[in-house]
């Protein structure tokens, strides 16, 4: 909802700031609008209200464009997956083979697919237009493993890089690093929901597609996992360079 409410008092010239819901805690348990104004106002004064980044207007639509784009994907994907339950269910190798309403099943199932990937290609062709051009998805898309839709999610959702105040940040909000549960001064890593969950798709999918067409960054994924295991040894590709080609 945010968009339309920036937009209106931006142009009056009023200081509006995104609170952070997931990080804004101190709220009143007395829910009226009246208690949450005065308390918002007095977290606000003391600067104790979690920001988040509110997206410049002129790059709002094509991102979210491109995030629908990964929503259709899953419903592809999850079109596919039940044919082949339905084969699978049926112990037969082809829809054909299926009795006939589970064949009709299937064959509404390979409709939506179809019809999903075709949407998919009309967003692509229109990503493509509006940001391949543009010279840092054209830097980005030379970097081994970073396809077109990895730079263009990168671009979107980073947006400016200067907003991060160190490499940790732009990390822990990429989700490239394990969360931390303190406790008893025992530190234990957890799975972070924290951060950009498109991020860390874009990263995981840069990792997978470097590993399997550049033979340096596949020699040190094999040499990490002989020591760190498959998740620590995809992290780290994910998080950084290959240590043989930081020179």
């Amino acid at each position: 909802m945010w968009y339309w409410v920036r937009d209106l008092l931006a142009a009056q010239g009023i200081d509006l700031r995104l609170g952070h819901a997931k990080y804004l805690k101190a709220i009143s348990y007395a829910k009226t609008d009246a208690v949450d104004a005065a308390t918002l106002a007095q977290l606000l004064r003391v600067g104790l209200i979690p920001e988040a980044h509110m997206v410049p207007a002129g790059s709002r639509e094509t991102r979210d464009l491109l995030r629908s784009r990964l929503v259709l994907v899953a419903r592809a994907v999850r079109c596919h997956r039940s044919i082949g339950a339905l084969l699978e269910k049926y112990n037969v190798s082809t829809p054909e083979a299926l009795p006939e309403l589970p064949r009709l099943q299937a064959a509404l199932h390979a409709e939506q697919e179809a019809l999903l990937k075709t949407q998919i290609r009309r967003i692509e062709h229109e990503l493509r237009d509006r940001v391949l051009a543009t010279p840092d998805a054209q830097r980005l898309v030379w970097i081994p493993g970073i396809g077109k839709m990895v730079a263009y999610t990168l671009l979107l959702e980073i947006d400016d890089i200067h907003r991060f105040p160190s490499v940790r940040r732009f990390h822990s909000y990429c989700r490239l690093v394990p969360g931390a549960n303190d406790s008893g001064g025992t530190r234990r890593h957890q799975r972070s929901r924290d951060g950009n969950r498109y991020l860390k798709v874009a990263f995981h999918h840069a990792a997978v597609r470097a590993i399997q067409y550049f033979e340096e960054i596949a020699a040190e994924y094999r040499r990490l996992l002989r020591r760190k295991g498959k998740a620590i040894a995809r992290a780290l590709i994910r998080s950084s360079r290959p240590s043989s080609m930081r020179s």
